[in-house]
């Protein structure tokens, strides 16, 4: 499994590191400090597989040719005589004397106590590649990043067989000029005022407005710089002095560009690798992980840790420890997860048969609704109907819609229903008159109903002309309760057409029952007594409200 590992580190003088040891160390050969006089020897590291240099295309090209003097002086030395191929033996030491070169004239130019030399990078390889794919990937993703850049690259692979591959790498850090002498890492310009986002504001009308002549894009408002009473400083010729800052002249010390590296290394490793096996850039909190990162152990760590299991010491080391109790959190972490899952696969299969219990109910519901329509059981209203079990039980909010308009409307169609009784009334009247003969109460009967039904029309009108009178007294209500009078007369109006109509009907259908034998059909109830009760009721309070508004009044004077 590919195991993603990159860091990036400053080799300077500040730290009293070498350049030359950290060049030779990676190469595995030895190198001279021309500054010192001193040796780097690391002839013994065996596991330096590959070793190169790439350099940039304005480098001096002297630097890459070796002297004929020093490839014979090393040709008569014991380490090329002593060598099984001498081809490869020269090549590597060609390479190490151009090496050696370049970081030597780093040291001449880089004079500082605090010069920063080198950049060092140390990366994993997949152990999945060969080694040419280990070689040819390296170079292009070096050449791609660093060399192109203006760099020059300092480059080994190493891989001591434990299935570590790994790429120690040495870059420049000053650039080259076109014609391959140094150049600046950083350059003096003007400070100019800045917006928000760090962006330099145009503004050609400011007093302070300055832009190079040769390099027009090169401009802004300059910041002065100031004494301690405010003023201006000037110079030995009297000429006014502008705040300078440093900037970078390569924009290789910008920050981000650490993690545009480590992605592209990422991207370059996982286009060579199948999808299994991919590595990512990013750290355990940035991909959305829950595990616990390692640390890095580094080769003490590891060799304190075995002779600690071997007895031979007696104190473990730590890191090696907080590793081992990172991972058995992981395992727990992992443990857990996968309960979780489990629990989630089963939650969902609750969820599909209470779903499936939802449905069937509603399914069952809806028949047994249908049902009881069918049955007719209860009106479409959620009202009782006459002869059902909860016939006689008090409706509350039939009780408490018994007034106003609504109340007029349930009459009219209480009237409307007792229209179309007499219409079947008379329909049975015609058929039993068909089937034998006239019968003189009969007769009476049928005179009865159409004096009934011209009744029926003149209250219909009546109702039309009690609603008008409700709009006008509703806008016109005096405080002598007039409204409340006229509402108890046409309450009255409607109780006795309406109780003179179901007397009629009660009549006429006992006759036909006697003559036709007709089932009797149940009595319904009406509620216009319960109405006119409550009416009654409402007009003494309005009454008595008046009265003790009147006492009050009089005793107030």
């Amino acid at each position: 499994m590919a195991i993603f590992h990159f860091t990036v580190k400053i080799i300077g003088r500040s730290k009293g590191r070498s350049v030359i040891s950290a060049s030779a160390y990676l190469n595995g050969d030895v190198m001279k400090n021309e500054e010192t006089g001193e040796f780097s020897r690391y002839t013994s590291k065996k596991e330096v597989v590959f070793s190169h240099l790439s350099m940039c295309a304005n480098a001096p090209p002297e630097w890459q040719t070796v002297p004929e003097e020093n490839i014979k002086r090393f040709m008569n030395s014991t380490r090329y005589k002593r060598a099984t191929d001498k081809d490869m033996a020269l090549r590597k030491f060609k390479t190490t004397f151009q090496k050696q070169r370049l970081w030597n004239e780093v040291l001449k130019v880089e004079k500082s106590s605090d010069a920063q030399l080198a950049r060092s990078f140390e990366f994993s390889l997949p152990h999945e590649w060969s080694r040419v794919q280990q070689i040819q990937f390296t170079n292009l993703y070096i050449r791609r990043n660093f060399v192109e850049k203006g760099m020059c690259a300092d480059w080994s692979i190493h891989d001591k067989g434990d299935g570590n591959p790994h790429v120690h790498l040495l870059v420049t850090m000053r650039p080259f000029n076109p014609d391959h002498t140094w150049g600046s890492k950083e350059m003096k310009d003007w400070a100019f005022v800045r917006d928000e986002q760090g962006n330099p504001i145009i503004d050609p009308s400011h007093p302070n407005w300055w832009q190079d002549k040769k390099n027009p894009e090169r401009c802004g408002i300059r910041i002065p710089l100031l004494d301690n009473d405010g003023n201006q400083k000037t110079d030995a010729r009297n000429r006014k002095q502008w705040k300078r800052v440093l900037t970078d002249a390569t924009g290789w010390n910008n920050p981000k560009n650490c993690e545009l590296w480590r992605a592209d290394w990422a991207i370059e490793c996982n286009s060579h690798l199948p999808p299994e096996e991919h590595i990512d850039h990013r750290s355990f909190a940035r991909q959305g992980k829950v595990e616990l990162p390692t640390i890095h152990e580094g080769a003490n760590a590891r060799k304190i840790a075995e002779k600690f299991q071997a007895g031979e010491t007696d104190m473990p080391s730590w890191k090696a420890e907080e590793n081992q109790s990172v991972k058995e959190q992981n395992d727990v972490i992992r443990m857990v997860q996968e309960n979780l899952k489990k629990l989630s696969k089963l939650l969902e299969e609750w969820k599909g048969r209470l779903y499936d219990l939802r449905r069937k109910r509603r399914a069952f519901e809806d028949i047994r609704r249908i049902d009881s329509a069918n049955r007719r059981t209860a009106g479409s209203d959620g009202r009782t109907l006459p002869g059902t079990a909860d016939a006689g039980k008090p409706n509350s909010k039939t009780q408490r819609s018994d007034f106003g308009i609504e109340a007029l409307k349930r009459r009219i169609a209480e009237i409307a229903d007792i229209h179309t009784r007499y219409e079947r009334i008379a329909a049975d009247f015609r058929e039993a008159e068909s089937t034998r003969g006239r019968d003189p109460a009969l007769e009476d009967l049928c005179s009865e109903y159409e004096q009934r039904k011209r009744d029926a029309a003149e209250t219909e009108r009546r109702i039309a002309a009690i609603n008008q009178s409700r709009s006008r007294s509703g806008q016109n209500r005096s405080k002598d309760g007039q409204s409340v009078l006229i509402t108890d007369h046409e309450d009255r109006i409607l109780a006795s057409d309406q109780d003179s109509s179901e007397a009629l009907v009660n009549k006429g259908t006992s006759q036909i029952r006697e003559n036709q034998q007709i089932p009797k059909p149940q009595k319904r109830q009406s509620v216009l007594k319960r109405l006119d009760e409550k009416k009654r009721i409402v007009a003494e309070r309005e009454k008595e409200k008046e009265q003790n508004q009147s006492r009050r009044r009089g005793r107030s004077r």
